[in-house]
């Protein structure tokens, strides 16, 4: 696509995780439309081999491989299959997430908040930070090899500013934008960047449980007037994804600014 001439995606491997739906579906088919070889991650095959359908009409290259980011043995494989399909890694979008579930007439503000278990609090830092964490260090070396990788980790606006999602919610997200930080003062010198992108609320299958008047409250205190589409959110990662790029341990809040203003 033309619009993505420049980013140089074209011949280029990539890894999307939480690939089958929302947000890292969307951009796993922008990077299909780029040109780029492309690795969909996920727990469910078959959705995955919904979206494998939709990137084959833009990039013969693409495979989907059953993975849970949490379970280090299962990355690991993942990773390695990749490897054996494509021969390289120079792409990975870390956008598995995950969210409390709500019976009819919680909140999670209300009933979400100091009511959860270790186990319950934990399962957000195994996804959102762990799940970056050991993504990361599987494709590092590949990068390493070949002295180029860029990495996009997807956070939240909560990861900033806490409130509405909770304690472990929101924390996790702010663990997984430091971590960025810290990865990226680490590698850098391999030309391999890392940075992450901090959405507000975006209309994600994700968001089941949100009511209508949740998404009106959002939209009328956001400046440009909605709430976001997961194509929102893969056009700003697939910035960061571009090969000429003189940036890494950033964040960007992609929020329609109804944050900060």
């Amino acid at each position: 696509m033309a619009q993505y001439k420049e980013y140089g995606f074209e011949g280029r491997t990539a890894i999307v995780t939480g690939a089958g739906t929302g947000m890292g579906k969307s951009c796993a088919i922008e990077l299909a439309k780029g040109g780029a070889k492309v690795a969909l991650f996920g727990r469910r095959e078959n959705v995955l081999q919904e979206v494998k359908e939709e990137c084959l009409k833009y990039s013969p290259d693409v495979i989907a491989v059953s993975v849970d980011v949490a379970d280090e043995e299962k990355v690991k494989a993942g990773v390695q299959k990749v490897l054996e399909a494509f021969n390289k890694i120079d792409i990975l979008i870390n956008c598995a997430g995950i969210e409390n579930r709500l019976l009819p007439g919680e909140s999670f503000w209300e009933h979400h908040f100091d009511n959860m278990s270790p186990d319950e609090y934990l399962k957000f830092f195994r996804t959102h930070a762990l799940g970056h964490y050991l993504m990361n260090l599987a494709v590092v070396p590949n990068m390493i090899e070949n002295h180029f990788g860029r990495v996009v980790n997807v956070t939240s606006v909560l990861g900033l500013n806490g409130v509405v999602d909770g304690p472990a919610y929101a924390s996790s997200k702010a663990a997984a934008i430091c971590q960025t930080k810290s990865f990226a003062q680490k590698y850098g010198k391999h030309n391999i960047t890392f940075n992450s992108v901090a959405p507000g609320m975006v209309d994600t299958p994700m968001k089941i449980d949100a009511t209508p008047e949740e998404f009106a409250f959002v939209a009328n205190k956001t400046p440009l007037g909605r709430v976001a589409d997961p194509i929102d959110i893969a056009r700003v990662v697939l910035f960061f994804a571009q090969e000429n790029l003189f940036a890494t341990g950033q964040n960007i809040v992609v929020d329609g600014g109804s944050s900060g203003l």
